[in-house]
């Protein structure tokens, strides 16, 4: 890996395990490249159906720890076998395989860690309360992680995942919690291209084309797609973007286990994030004329889903980092009181996205996704993180997690509301 990272406890700090990266694109190859130079792992499997990715990661990389296997992840017996000896396996394919991939981890004995979860599992209309959010798929698992001796960590990417924990930082420094804001702001741009999400494409479009999660009168309910558009003030130098109510992952745990589990209450929680128009445009479009679904259809012969196309012309979200601009700032805005006074906090992460390439040959997005999932995997291998089943971000002591950070070239801000 590039840049000047030393992330590694001491030797001899903890037990030295064997890890599995599954899914080496643009976020899974930041893990493995962290992990492969660290001192908790002296096994880095990078796993993918893509042989060819996944050895031309494994000669990046270039360490003696490293090597690659081919793992389909829609082959739970493929994957039982593939996982044999492996102590950790980290999830970094698109989410509709995830609970394959949690079952053949029951059974090969190796704890897990995603980044994200599927949340087009629900399709609550707009206006309507949510039955089951999309995340008690993964939470439904937690007796057999339990019962297996392993731990279960969703959600351990940026957002979700440090917007989790921030969350939770905030929290913690409250008796009783009112409202939690997530909100993520780019303003970057990918030099040459006028439309180039600089994460997984099919996550972009499914994401933001479903109604939007958010809990309000003690219920998880739905908004219309793109609603509750508004300019937030991002700290310098992102700037002020228009947000947007998008559907994501933290509004369905942050206020179940802050405001239930761990007893501080949660009256709202949504999340919002920066879409340029051109963007919002290019969505809706794919939405009208259908090319945002994932169900196959017939074309000359051949069955397609007509969101692979529209993701295989798009540009390889790992193949352009260093062509994006601009600045990321991702963070969660929480309010509420202590000691009978009314105190908030904004707690945020923010990268540059040329800089992040020049010191670590990643974008800032793909990097920051990263990042946590690796420190979450160092944690765990240091024993200090010993939680068995499963569990969302917020559930974590944000200590370790906010101390590591630096190590990465990241960082942790805040100020007050």
């Amino acid at each position: 890996m590039t840049g000047d990272v030393d992330s590694s406890a001491p030797v001899g700090v903890c037990e030295i395990m064997k890890a599995m990266v599954l899914g080496i694109g643009a976020v899974g190859s930041v893990t493995a490249e962290i992990l492969a130079n660290s001192n908790e792992y002296d096994k880095v499997v990078l796993a993918d159906i893509d042989f060819e990715k996944a050895k031309k990661a494994e000669k990046k990389i270039s360490n003696d720890k490293v090597t690659a296997k081919k793992v389909d992840a829609s082959d739970v017996d493929g994957m039982v076998l593939a996982f044999e000896g492996i102590d950790l396996v980290m999830n970094g394919v698109i989410p509709r395989f995830n609970y394959k991939i949690m079952d053949a981890c029951v059974q090969a004995k190796a704890s897990y860690a995603d980044m994200a979860w599927d949340v087009a599992l629900d399709d609550t209309p707009a206006g309507e309360v949510i039955q089951k959010p999309p995340v008690w798929h993964s939470l439904k698992k937690d007796a057999a992680f339990k019962e297996a001796g392993l731990a279960g960590m969703i959600g351990l990417g940026c957002d979700p995942g440090l917007s989790n924990i921030f969350a939770r930082m905030a929290a913690d420094r409250m008796d009783k919690v009112k409202e939690i804001l997530v909100r993520d702001g780019d303003n970057g741009y990918v030099e040459g291209y006028e439309f180039a999400p600089l994460w997984s494409p099919e996550t972009l479009i499914e994401e933001v084309l479903m109604p939007a999660t958010y809990y309000a009168e003690g219920a998880y309910r739905k908004l219309s797609p793109f609603s509750g558009k508004e300019k937030f003030s991002f700290p310098d130098p992102v700037g002020d973007l228009n947000i947007y109510n998008v559907d994501h992952e933290e509004q369905e745990t942050l206020p179940t286990f802050i405001g239930e589990v761990l007893g501080k209450g949660c009256d709202y929680c949504d999340f919002k994030i920066a879409l340029g128009d051109e963007y919002v445009d290019a969505i809706k479009m794919l939405g009208k004329l259908g090319l945002d679904s994932p169900e196959k259809i017939t074309v000359k012969g051949v069955k397609v889903a007509p969101r692979d196309v529209v993701a295989a012309v798009l540009p390889d979200p790992s193949t352009i980092g260093d062509k994006a601009k601009g600045d990321c700032a991702i963070g969660s805005a929480v309010k509420g009181e202590k000691d009978g006074k009314e105190v908030g906090y904004f707690i945020w992460t923010q990268l540059n996205h040329e800089d992040t390439y020049k010191r670590y040959g990643h974008s800032a997005t793909a990097y920051s996704v990263g990042v946590p999932l690796a420190i979450a995997a160092i944690l765990f291998a240091q024993g200090k993180i010993t939680q068995k089943g499963v569990f969302p971000p917020e559930m974590l002591d944000p200590e370790p997690f906010v101390e590591m950070l630096p190590k990465f070239g990241m960082n942790c801000l805040e100020k007050k509301l």
